[in-house]
Parts: structure tokens; sequence; C-alpha cells
């Protein structure tokens, strides 16, 4: 265990349930590697105040990576926000300096590197998003502005939602962006080469769903179900058996936290501490 000192600076966690999480391994793990003075830790709270932001970080917590369902009032809450919060109405990373709340969006960043590390040319076709909570918000603003998508189509049960998402993205590209119901994109699925699934359907105490059943997916599509415990979502097993191709949800947690470090702690992760990352994530979840 370790002891922290007066001069230790401390990040964590905030959202509810975290039994699931991941992300204090992936950080306190990068902080042994590079012998930082810095610890964290998790929040498990339904609720978030402003309030008791600010007492945080007068207890010394310089800033929090925001999980479900927190990431629009984290958002709501900030002093300042990045581009990508400001169009999206959401936020996973929250920074504290000076009595001041700044708020970034890296679920973005993560999500399309690890696609574009894996599957580019899925990028190129048409891509479906389901959901359109916090996390849909931050990647299909990437999907738009960084990845270069022109064929977007956001499916959720909160119909209400996914138009108002749709809406926020249109004022920002000329792509052609449209909401759709699901059961509606089940009559042309084999149409979309890129499948990126957002809900919590599948992880760890939730509903296991899945949001689209096996029948849909055919041989050579990519589906990137977001959840990362479990690694294998019935999603995800739907699609393999019909031959698609996987990008891992625990590549996007990889990736958006290597973003939310730099932030936290100004250091860029080189890559070997990021395969380091990897591998610690795939042996916490029993693949290695």
């Amino acid at each position: 265990m370790k002891i922290f000192r007066d001069s230790s600076k401390y990040f964590g966690i905030v959202g509810h349930p975290l039994s699931h999480t991941l992300s204090p391994l992936l950080h306190s793990s990068w902080y042994e590697d590079l012998s930082l003075d810095c610890g964290y830790l998790v929040f498990p709270v339904e609720t978030l105040e402003k309030e008791e932001l600010l007492s945080l970080s007068k207890f010394g917590v310089k800033g929090l990576s925001v999980t479900i369902p927190h990431k629009e009032t984290a958002f709501q809450l900030a002093d300042k926000t990045d581009e990508t919060s400001q169009t999206v109405k959401a936020s996973n990373t929250l920074v504290f300096e000076n009595g001041s709340i700044s708020a970034h969006n890296t679920d973005g960043m993560g999500a399309v590197r690890s696609i574009q590390e894996s599957f580019p040319e899925s990028l190129k076709g048409k891509v479906l998003l389901i959901g359109s909570g916090g996390s849909a918000r931050g990647i299909s603003f990437t999907l738009l502005k960084e990845a270069g998508v022109n064929d977007l189509t956001i499916a959720a049960r909160n119909s209400k939602t996914s138009e108002e998402l749709t809406g926020l993205l249109s004022k920002i590209s000329s792509a052609k962006i449209k909401s759709s119901d699901l059961n509606e994109i089940q009559k042309n699925f084999s149409e979309y080469s890129l499948i990126i699934h957002t809900t919590p359907l599948g992880m760890k105490g939730k509903d296991p769903g899945p949001a689209i059943p096996e029948s849909c997916f055919k041989k050579g599509q990519v589906v990137f179900d977001i959840v990362y415990n479990p690694l294998e979502t019935p999603l995800v097993l739907g699609a393999k058996k019909k031959g698609a191709n996987i990008v891992p949800g625990t590549e996007m947690l990889l990736y958006q936290a290597v973003e939310q470090f730099r932030l936290f702690t100004g250091v860029s992760l080189s890559p070997d501490l990021i395969e380091k990352g990897r591998s610690r994530l795939l042996k916490a979840l029993g693949y290695i």
C-alpha cells in the first residue's frame, strides 16, 4: 500500500456504479512506472454538484475522470470547456486549477484512435453509432471532425436525445447525419461498415442486451462495443459468430486514459508504457 505525503497530487474517477472500473489500475500503474508522487481515488456517487467538486479540489484533488451517468453534468458544472465538450454538451475529464474547473472530452479521441489503428478503412463507409448518451456524444464529434466520416447514423432507444445530438452535430459538419430507430436500422443493417455500440447494455451488472440481434451482422463488418467488462458482451459474441471484425472495448478505455493522463500530469506516455497499460487491462479481465 502506498503512503501519501503532503506533496502528493491526487486524481480520481467519479461515477455510479464503479465496481467495474479499471481506470484506477491504469492511472496508478503509470504513476508507479514513472515514479510520480500521485494517487488515484474512486468516488462512487449518484449525483454531482459543483460545491462538492470545489471541496475535492481544496483537499488536493487535481482532476477527475468522469463516467456514467455524470458526463453531461460535468460539462454543465465547468467554468471552461474544450471544443468537443462545447459541441456535444458532455465531458469525461475535469481538471481543477486555482478554484476553476475545466472540462475536456477524451472519449472520441480514444475511440477513433482505437479504430484507426486496427480497421481504418471502416471509417470511409457508412457508420452506425448506437446510443446517444455522454460517450456517444464525444465519439460522434471526433468521428466527424477528426476521422472524416461522411455518413453517420445515430440510433438510440431515446429518440429525443438522439435527435438532439444529430442537431448539435449538424452545426459543425456537412456530413450526412441522421437519427434512426433501433428497429429501423436492422432492415438494411448490412450497409454499415462500422458499428459502434455505446450504451451500458452488456456491462457487468447491467441488462445483457444485445441492442442488435446476432442475425443482423455480416462477415467483414467492424464492430466496436465500448463496454470492456466483460470484454466479450452478448453483442460482441453474436457479431463474432457472423464473422465480423471486433475492436475490443479496452482499446477506447486505454487511449482515452492516455489523453487524460496527459491532461492530469502533463506527461505524454511513451509507446512502451501504453503497451504496458494494454497488457494490464487484458490481464485484469483474464484474457492473458
